[in-house]
């Protein structure tokens, strides 16, 4: 019995050491500058992702010589719509996206609200406009919406990581979801600043 005992807790022991591994990601360079509005080559199978029954995303990153390319799939059952300004985006549909090497870190925050575009971050506090350093479509799909983002590399916010191959972050992403773009219902992918973290490695 205490044999068998012990031969459970190992068992369990195995499991949650596994379950809680974070699996990297592979960011992929792009031979040829990617545009916005058109189709980026995605694998559904190579998404980073998170979902709750339906409803969820799937992230995919790229990059090149002169930009870093984030296109991400929101599956959701309700409207998209934000009604906010400037830092309070993060209230209704919005994503945020984390970045850190363990001595630089930003985290953006975009947005399509009833003022247009807005994209914010928190390693300083910034507004940018879009086009100065980040350019951003969002459109609505039949099975949410689709947002695809550009960061020009020498942008400051973005300059700062050494970006080259083999170069390696710890990523977060989480998607608020509003159901009137007034106040954020429910968020998607979990909470961003509990410190939750999977690596991406920007690969040739």
């Amino acid at each position: 019995m205490k044999l068998k005992s012990m031969l459970l807790v190992g068992v369990l022991s195995l499991v949650l050491i596994f379950s809680s591994v974070a699996f990297a990601y592979e960011a992929q360079k792009v031979s040829a500058p990617l545009a916005l509005g058109q189709e980026w080559k995605v694998d559904p199978d190579m998404a980073y992702s998170a979902f709750s029954g339906d409803n969820g995303w799937n992230v995919w990153v790229f990059w090149d010589d002169n930009n870093v390319y984030l296109q991400y799939d929101v599956y959701t059952d309700l409207p998209m719509g934000n009604n906010h300004d400037e830092h309070a985006i993060w209230n209704a549909d919005s994503i945020e996206w984390e970045i850190t090497d363990g001595l630089n870190k930003e985290k953006w925050i975009v947005a399509l609200t009833s003022k247009g575009y807005q994209i914010v971050t928190r390693q300083p506090r910034t507004i940018i406009k879009p086009g100065e350093g980040v350019d951003v479509l969002i459109k609505e799909t039949d099975f949410g919406y689709r947002g695809q983002i550009i960061f020009d590399r020498s942008h400051p916010h973005m300059a700062k990581f050494p970006i080259e191959v083999g170069y390696s972050v710890d990523m977060a992403v989480q998607v608020n979801d509003s159901k009137d773009g007034n106040d954020r219902t429910r968020i998607l992918g979990g909470f961003i600043d509990a410190g939750k973290y999977s690596e991406l490695i920007f690969v040739d």
